[in-house]
């Protein structure tokens, strides 16, 4: 199989991994769709997250998951489980951060999010949960100018964690 553009370009220039203490979570509460969290998944592994926590979304086929995924699934630990658990897989320090169009969320280009962050993905129709959204202590939201007021939870997902990137990075 030859070389990529991707693999060929990131193989000559510097590696710039993130600090162990500083790679952050990513949490999908009750996806319905497989393919999102394969997506999600990949997003992870590009910037080299600690976890992928997926919560209350264990009938969906693990195939479609992965296949989705592609390596990015041998990349980046997943865990799968309930929201009851959510608190078990989150390390000391880490600040869980909705992404939700919800009352007193933030603009994420306006705002500094946290250098250890959880970030929280909601379901595609109906968004996170509120017994997960209880359990954010940060709320954000990306700014939609257009008529179109909805975006595809993992472009969503990385249009955040390339902005909280940016923002460690800087």
């Amino acid at each position: 199989m030859p070389e990529t553009r991707s693999k060929i370009f990131f193989s000559k220039t510097e590696r710039n991994e993130l600090q162990e203490g500083l790679k952050p979570i990513l949490i999908t509460d009750s996806f319905s769709t497989p393919e999102n969290i394969g997506h999600v998944i990949r997003i992870a592994a590009n910037v080299g997250a600690l976890k992928v926590v997926i919560l209350n979304s264990g009938n969906l086929r693990k195939s479609k998951i992965r296949k989705t995924a592609g390596t990015a699934f041998d990349h980046v630990t997943t865990v799968f489980s309930t929201t009851r658990e959510l608190q078990d897989h989150i390390p000391e320090g880490y600040t869980l951060t909705a992404l939700e169009t919800s009352e007193g969320a933030k603009n994420i280009f306006t705002t500094t999010l946290p250098d250890k962050m959880a970030l929280v993905l909601g379901n595609e129709k109906s968004g996170i949960s509120q017994e997960v959204l209880n359990q954010c202590s940060r709320k954000v939201y990306i700014p939609m100018p257009g008529p179109v007021k909805s975006m595809n939870v993992s472009h969503a997902a990385s249009v955040c964690i390339f902005q909280w990137l940016r923002g460690i990075k800087d």
